[in-house]
């Protein structure tokens, strides 16, 4: 195995990483009937359902994985201007500024809280429960959905948002310069990360645990490690997307001809309108021709279980030792969070969680075992039809590779 290849590899990975999920190289897939949410002005994502208002007031729920939508209630929301999701219900604010709950089942509708009560709003996100939102004045909010009620968060710092998310316990602002900034939603104190003016064409964004993916106007899909402000671009092709969804672990959109997509990996995305990746994806026909069924089994068996991540491998390799020697911070930052990792892997899949966000369990096939290398490929989630080779040193220790031209790795061990 070449160490050094495979530790620079884990290097890039882990320091743009924020859930397991992030890396990939990812083209549009579109996915449903053509046109089929064309006069989309708002939409969220509610218990794995996207649903989406169109221009003529009607709410439709949308199942993410095969596109199959469904009317929800009467047209009666056509003055949305924004809509979230708040516990159990829907919440939009209308142009006027009211905020209404939507019951999802059926689309039954009340106002919380004054009218006009959320008047100048230019964005905003639901983190753990409360609704924040920005005026365009500048003044963040808090606010309670369900009685209508709400407190100002700090000073009126914030009149340039453009695009506000939630990301673990913090907000997430990009402004119209394309700054990024960090926001305590317990005081509105803030900061910022990243290069200036790196976001300034985003038109469209969302959230997987601390990935920020965004979708630039050149058809860029950039995927952003929300602590640090690291930018690493994940895919292209995504021209005219208008909005961006994470649901049921699937990142998909909806454009500006009212089409429904998947941003797709590996196999999935043949239809993409320009190549993820001109040097093409290593085979793993070497490791089926040694398939030993038998072996297969016991190495699936010896893969279930917990794992955290392991750092003792890297601090034994010249070539890592030799970058925490050059850029230490940078490094450690990687040691922390991947001694921060875990993985869960059950039969139901495998479950990813970095510093304390999750994501999964993403289910897997096995398509080889032999000697102490396990191939498995990804059946869903942000990596579907990508493989890797599980490499075992010992039966508590091992090392997962991407069977990709990136060949990305880490490792793991039994606590």
């Amino acid at each position: 195995m070449n160490m050094k290849r495979r530790t620079g590899s884990l290097l890039v990975a882990l320091a743009m990483m924020g859930t397991a999920a992030l890396a990939g190289n990812f083209a549009k897939n579109k996915v449903g009937s053509a046109g089929g949410w064309t006069g989309t002005i708002a939409g969220t994502v509610l218990d794995g359902k996207i649903y989406t208002i169109e221009a003529g007031g009607s709410l439709y729920a949308t199942d993410p994985a095969d596109g199959a939508w469904t009317k929800v209630g009467a047209a009666d929301f056509a003055n949305t201007a924004f809509l979230f999701a708040a516990g159990d219900s829907l919440a939009t604010i209308e142009k006027d500024g009211s905020l209404y709950l939507i019951n999802p089942a059926d689309g039954s509708w009340k106002r919380s809280g004054p009218a006009g009560g959320w008047a100048n709003t230019v964005a905003g996100a639901v983190l753990n429960g409360k609704l924040y939102t920005v005026e365009s004045g500048g003044s963040l909010y808090a606010s309670d959905p369900a009685a209508g009620t709400w407190q100002k968060v700090g000073n009126p710092d914030f009149s340039a948002v453009a695009h506000l998310f939630a990301a673990g316990n913090r907000l997430v602002s990009i402004e119209k310069s394309g700054n990024f900034y960090l926001i305590n939603p317990a005081d509105g104190s803030w900061e910022r990360t990243g290069d200036f003016a790196a976001w300034a064409d985003t038109v469209a964004g969302t959230v997987l645990g601390q990935v920020l993916y965004t979708v630039e106007k050149d058809g860029s899909l950039v995927a952003t490690d929300v602590a640090s402000g690291t930018r690493e671009p994940v895919g292209a092709g995504f021209d005219d997307v208008q909005f961006l969804f994470l649901a049921n672990n699937l990142l998909c959109g909806i454009d500006a001809d009212g089409n429904f997509f998947h941003a797709a990996a590996g196999a999935e995305s043949a239809e993409a309108a320009v190549p993820v990746a001109a040097t093409s994806a290593p085979s793993t026909a070497e490791d089926e021709a040694k398939n030993d069924p038998a072996r297969a089994g016991a190495l699936t068996f010896q893969f279930m279980g917990q794992w955290v991540g392991d750092t003792a491998p890297l601090e034994q390799d010249p070539e890592f030792l030799k970058q925490k020697a050059a850029a230490p911070e940078m490094v450690q930052k990687v040691i922390d969070l991947m001694q921060g990792m875990k993985m869960s892997v059950t039969l139901d899949g495998v479950t990813m969680e970095v510093m304390g966000e999750k994501a999964g369990p993403f289910g897997y096939s096995v398509v080889a075992g032999y000697d102490d290398t396990l191939v498995i490929e990804n059946n869903d989630g942000p990596k579907q039809g990508i493989r890797s080779r599980i490499v075992f040193s010992d039966p508590k220790h091992l090392q997962v590779i991407e069977v990709t031209p990136e060949g990305k790795a880490m490792f793991f061990k039994k606590p």
